[in-house]
Formats: structure tokens, sequence, C-alpha cells
């Protein structure tokens, strides 16, 4: 590929990764988790043991925290800078992708893997939220891409980097980080009968560098708070995930493979026929080559592995994406526009009418504060003109064509849609108003929903209300979710009779609140759902 295409590639995926980070607000409720827990350890000195409403928080290892909170020291407590270190690594996850491509195929190949990952729907928004998930995925791939490296090249110090990687994974992500990659590699030198390697894999001296760099945090929690800390981490965010579904109504046996047609889409049309064709040569079944067995065994292992958790989230299946991207820039790379079939065209075309429609729809019905949406809608309709029109004229370019056509709508969706969601999912107004009608309160009371952003934005301790009868069943129990709750909390009646005392109220749950409260409050302002009371 020449200088100006990966010139064109590279300030593409700058503009997609950076633009309107600063627009996004903090979300809940998993972003205001880790947006707070970052905050506080800038504010309180502690970067050992991460802390949330001034309690110890143990729901993750210290690696994201650590890089949200050095990214609030450098840019302050702003949107920005809470992700910018997601967008960093969302950038670098490409590089990493890229740079293997070449090396385990050719630079054709790499830009066509480039594309297929920087314009997939997933990459993009997890790249650009503040979640643990784009920090995994580096090290997670820079495992097994080094460890396949190792394996297929002379160069065994590339094992080094695997080991490192896991280390970094762990630290991020919790044991997870060497149980699933090592789980891939022991699978697939068992299906290739490669166990002679594992004497080239410096299983002493690697090992000992993975504990070096991984270890340590670990040991010095442990040290400090105990069982406090393996019943928590261990307990609850790791076996208590696998074996009892925080989310009963996603565990079903289709979940994960809608999301990651979703997840690769504009190019999980070409999945089917490009696994076919490393299984079809001349009309016989074939044997594919270590290098495709090891990348299907990949993402078939992540896939399953999660399907089969009892706890799934949108995001755990997100490491496949480098695999697959692989495998789908490599078909691309080979094939050229003869993977574009009428059968695909149509359906990029409809998935794509279809969400411009339903972004028309939100507008028209009120059910999310879109904004723009006749952008989308032109946008939708100049990107499908435009495909078209390539494939009429220069079939060559048709790939990119639709790489554009991803890479423009993803845009565009961000300040119509993406920016006023995020203001529907946070708390940031709600905080403001409270900073400026109540600047003297350092406690306000809340009842309904907890937006943890809320906190995060306006520094204030909001302390949970309950009914008398709700006390017992959400005080946090190990190896229970009522772990999770960790926030101040009050019964609501004796906290709504003082005097003086302000509460929040979630306007669905406003009846609710004056059942249980049992005494009379003066209305004392409105924001976005919320009623403002004071005695």
């Amino acid at each position: 590929m020449s200088r100006k295409s990966w010139t064109v590639f590279w300030l593409a995926a700058l503009l997609l990764l950076f633009v309107f980070n600063g627009s996004l607000l903090i979300t809940d409720s998993v972003e205001s988790n880790y947006a707070l827990t970052a905050k506080e350890m800038v504010v309180s000195g502690d970067w050992l043991s991460p802390q949330i409403y001034g309690q110890y928080w143990f729901d993750k290892p210290v690696f994201f925290y650590w890089l949200t909170a050095l990214g609030f020291k450098i840019f302050g407590f702003t949107e920005f800078a809470a992700r910018f270190f997601p967008s960093c690594f969302g950038l670098a996850g490409l590089g990493l992708l890229i740079w293997g491509a070449k090396k385990l195929f050719d630079d054709k190949t790499a830009f066509y893997s480039g594309l297929v990952l920087l314009t997939s729907v997933e990459f993009f928004l997890i790249s650009k939220s503040v979640i643990t998930d784009a920090i995994l995925f580096f090290f997670f791939s820079a495992v097994l891409l080094f460890f396949y490296l190792g394996y297929s090249t002379p160069q065994k110090k590339y094992y080094y980097v695997m080991y490192a990687g896991a280390a970094l994974a762990t630290l991020t992500k919790g044991p997870i980080g060497f149980l699933l990659p090592g789980l891939i590699i022991f699978l697939f030198l068992a299906v290739t009968k490669s166990w002679q390697e594992v004497k080239q894999m410096k299983l002493c001296s690697g090992t000992l560098l993975f504990l070096i760099i991984g270890l340590p945090w670990y040991l010095a929690m442990i040290s400090l708070h105990g069982d406090a800390f393996t019943k928590t981490f261990l307990g609850t965010h790791n076996l208590l995930r696998a074996t009892v579904s925080e989310h009963p109504r996603d565990n079903v046996i289709y979940y994960y493979t809608l999301v990651n047609i979703l997840a690769l889409f504009p190019w999980s049309g070409f999945l089917p026929q490009c696994l076919w064709q490393k299984f079809r040569k001349q009309g016989s079944w074939q044997r594919p080559d270590d290098l495709t067995v090891f990348l299907l065994l990949w993402a078939a292992i992540v896939f399953v592995f999660f399907q089969n958790m009892a706890t799934k989230y949108i995001t755990y299946t997100y490491p496949l994406l480098f695999p697959a991207a692989l495998l789908l820039g490599r078909y691309l790379a080979v094939k050229g526009s003869r993977v574009f079939s009428r059968g695909y065209l149509l359906f990029h075309g409809l998935f794509y009418a279809v969400l411009a429609g339903a972004v028309y729809w939100c507008r028209f019905k009120g059910i999310a504060p879109v904004q723009d949406e006749f952008l989308v809608l032109l946008t939708a309709l100049a990107g499908l003109g435009l495909v078209y029109a390539v494939k009429s004229c220069n079939k060559k370019y048709l790939t990119a064509a639709v790489a554009a056509m991803a890479l423009f709508f993803n845009l565009a969706m961000i300040p119509t849609v993406a920016v006023p969601l995020s203001g529907l999912r946070s708390g940031k107004q709600l905080a403001l108003q409270l900073q400026n009608k109540y600047p003297e309160k350092a406690e306000i009371g809340l009842y309904g929903e907890y937006p943890t952003s809320a906190v995060f934005y306006s520094g204030k301790k909001l302390v949970k209300l309950l009914p008398q009868d709700e006390i017992e069943g959400f005080k946090p129990k190990a190896f229970s979710w009522s772990s999770k709750n960790v926030m101040p909390y009050a019964e609501l009646k004796s906290y709504a009779g003082v005097k003086d005392n302000v509460v929040v109220v979630q306007r669905k749950a406003l009846q609710g609140f004056m059942d249980n409260a049992d005494t009379y409050l003066l209305l004392a302002g409105e924001n976005k759902g919320w009623y403002i009371v004071q005695g």
C-alpha cells in the first residue's frame, strides 16, 4: 500500500478515536464507577488501593484506574481526560494489529485488517468508553500475537513479550488476563501436537517476568486488606460473575451471536464465506494451515468461553475482533472486489437505512434527545450512493468505499446520537444544579436509581435512601451481588424527617417516596427527571 493510503488511514483513526471525546458525558452505571474511583485516587493520594465513596473498592485490578487517574492529573477532571487513555489504547491496538499482520502476512493484508478493525462498530464504541476493554484488548492480543510469533519463528525472545502482556492483562482485568490466553495456547498446542515447543517457551524466566510485573500489587492488597480483598475481588467479581448471572435476562444462547454480528459490522456479512473458503478448496475439504487454526481457535474459544459464563456483558467477547480482523483482512486482500455480492450490498444498504430510520423515529417519538437526525439520514444516503457508484464505475475501490461509508456514518452518529444519549444517561446536569443551589451542603439524600456520575461531577456525598424493609437486603454481603452496594445509605423516613435536609427524588420513584417518607417536604426544584425536595 502507498504511503498516502497509510497517511489517510492514520488521520482517519485519530479523527474517529479522539473527536468529540470532551463532549461525551460520563454515563451511568459503568463509566461513572471507573471515573469516580480514579478521581478519588487522585484526591486521596492513595494510588494503591482503589476507593469509591470513600470506601475500598475491589471490583477490578488497579491498572485502568492508574491510567484514568493519570489522565485526570494531566487534563483535570474532564470527560476528555477520562476517555484519553481508552482512545490511546484503541490506537495502540490498531497499531498492534497492523504490525502483526505485516509480520504474519504482508502489507496489503495489514491495511485491510486495519480497515476492518477501525471501521467496525465495537472498536469505535469501546475505544471511546471509560471501561477496561480497550486496554485489555491490547494486552490480551499482545499475549497471543507474540506467542505465535515465538512459535512460528526462530526469535524465541518474542515469548518474553507474551509473559509481560499476560502480566499487564492480569493487572487490568484479573485472572482472565492469563487464564484465557493460556487456554487458547494450550488447545492450539494440543490440536497441532506441538508439545515440543513448550521447551522453547522460556517457562522459568518468562514466569519470573510475569510474577515480577503482575504479582506485587496483588500481594500488597492481600497484605493490606486480607479477606476483604480476596472474598470481594476473587469471590464476587470473578467466581460469582462466572456462576451466577448478574443480568439473567441476557443469559440466552444467541446473545453473543447477535452481539458479534453488530460488533463486526459492516464486515460481519463476509464471515460465513471467509470461513467456508478456509476449509474448502477446489471442491474438497482441507485442513487449514497452523496460522489459520490459531486465529480460528482464538476467536472461537473467546466466544464459547464467555457464552458459557453466567454473567454476560456486550464487551466481553471484544478480544475476538483481533483474529477476526486478521482473517477478514486476509480474505479481502486476496479476493478483492469479488467478495461484494449483490446480496451483501443489499444487506449493507438496508442496515444503514434501518439505523438512520431508527434515529429519526427516536426523535419523532421523543424516546431519546437525538439532534440533527437529518444529518444522519443524509450521511447514510450519501454513503450508500458512494458505494453503489463505485460498484458501477470501478469495483476495485469497493472495500475503500464501504470502509469510508462506515467511518463517516460513525462520525455523524457521535454528535447527533452519542452525545445527546450520554446526556440522557448522565447525572451531570443534576450535579451542576446541586452545586449551584446548595454550594454549602456536602451531603444530600437521594431516592431512586443511584447516579454515580452525579457524585463524580458534584463532589458531594449522595446518600441512598431506602425504606426500612429494604435495608437488610441492600447491605453488602460476601459472595453476593449486594457486595457492590458500597455507596452511603440511610433509612428514608428518619433522613427525610430532619429539618433542612435536601433530598433528590427520581420522578418515577416519587410515589414510592411519598408513601414511605411519611413527612411533608417542600418542592425546591426539578431537573431532567429528578425532583429536589427540602424539609
